[in-house]
């Protein structure tokens, strides 16, 4: 989250945090019911339903003059008045990690060569997206992921589509807004003031075994020009292997305050928010990983997981089941922070590259099993998560056993 909205993020917690989610569930029940409200700690699962479609738009490009205003969240120069409660310190990045130390080379053994550049998309090409209906935005928060001939890169508010050769495919070559692929009012609409949802933090991902293109970007309501707290992940899958043809919309709330589905994590001041966002998928599933703050107050949570079939996703299904772990007390009593999730080249998921205690306790060079939904390590701290004995599932609530280990 950009500092414009006054979030900080921590860089680590005793070592950057590693997801590395060997498999997940094949399958989750299409008809999994949302769990009740829960606090803190645990997974829960809810289901969400498919948002319609969308497409990426052509529109014209604004006027280069400067309008205010030009940043979000800083109409004013009174500010927000000063929070009366106690401050986290949320420095936690301070001080020396615990990594080996490497002296490198002076060059690559692979020999490797610079075959073609061209340019991405600049802060020009952002800020006049839309008719200019956009707000001037840094830093540059960069979602670039390649696939089946195209190169796809979102730039905060804006999506380009290339080709291999450097060649922009929307819009006559300029930047598409995220806003409107998303279905949302613009930014900011130049003519009357009027601000809407503030999008922010995208990524991408093009996977080769469906091949499908992934696209999450986080929400942020906004009413009457003010954050209402509501905030959601909002995701699009490919219906092809061409990116710029139509996408399946998902929204996934985050506020975490029992209301819309979500669980009750308790952030004062009544909402939570979703910092962050991070992407990965392995054989079965697409993971989604966010730093959890209170969205008004001062403290940070916990490193939130969301696990979601990929093969339902890359179907473009109906209704989705989406399951959340938080890692509130994972790492040593302490929450995680920055979970990363892991992705693999050319399918190449973790099946047989290391030898590992199976799910049931058996040692086992395959971890493509229906009971297993792989690991997350946390640097020198492993936590496995597992699904029951496949007979005894229940459609009302895919059981999830976890452990950590270090």
């Amino acid at each position: 989250m950009k500092s414009i909205k006054s979030k900080w993020r921590l860089l680590a917690l005793n070592g950057t945090l590693i997801l590395l989610l060997a498999a997940v569930f094949s399958t989750v029940d299409a008809h999994t019911t949302a769990a009740k409200a829960a606090s803190s700690g645990g997974t829960f699962t809810r289901e969400i339903s498919s948002g319609g479609t969308s497409s990426f738009a052509a529109a014209a490009t604004g006027s280069d003059a400067i309008q205010e205003p030009e940043i979000s969240g800083v109409e004013t120069d009174q500010g927000a008045a000063p929070y009366g409660g106690t401050i986290i310190d949320r420095s936690h990045s301070g001080g020396a990690g615990h990594g080996s130390s490497d002296n490198g080379h002076g060059k690559a053994g692979s020999n490797p060569q610079l075959a073609l550049s061209f340019d991405g998309l600049n802060h020009r090409q952002q800020r006049l997206a839309n008719g200019g209906n956009q707000f001037s935005v840094e830093p540059p928060d960069q979602g670039l992921c390649v696939g089946n001939g195209f190169v796809m890169e979102s730039i905060n508010d804006v999506i380009q589509v290339y080709n291999t050769s450097g060649t922009p495919l929307l819009n006559g070559g300029a930047a598409v807004d995220i806003n409107t692929f998303y279905g949302y009012a613009p930014a900011i609409n130049r003519t009357t003031g009027v601000q809407g949802p503030f999008v922010t933090d995208p990524s991408c991902y093009f996977d080769q075994q469906t091949q499908r293109w992934f696209q999450v970007a986080l929400t942020l309501d906004v009413v009457n020009n003010a954050d209402t707290g509501t905030n959601h992940l909002d995701l699009a899958v490919s219906k092809t292997a061409d990116p710029t043809g139509l996408w399946t919309i998902y929204r996934i709330p985050v506020q975490d305050n029992g209301t819309d589905g979500t669980p009750n994590h308790n952030c004062s001041l009544g909402f939570c928010f979703g910092d962050y966002p991070h992407i990965g998928a392995d054989a079965n599933g697409f993971y989604i990983t966010t730093n959890e703050y209170s969205f008004f107050g001062p403290e940070f949570k916990a490193a939130q997981v969301y696990a979601i079939s990929k093969s339902a996703l890359a179907s473009g299904a109906t209704n989705v089941a989406v399951t959340q772990i938080d890692t509130t007390g994972d790492v040593n009593g302490n929450p995680g922070f920055t979970v990363w999730p892991a992705t693999a080249p050319n399918g190449l998921f973790e099946r047989a590259q290391k030898f590992r205690r199976g799910c049931r306790g058996q040692w086992h060079r395959h971890l493509q099993r229906p009971d297993c939904l792989g690991t997350l390590e946390y640097g020198l701290v492993e936590k496995r998560y597992s699904r029951a004995d496949p007979d005894q599932y229940s459609s009302q609530s895919p059981p999830i056993r976890h452990a950590a280990q270090g």
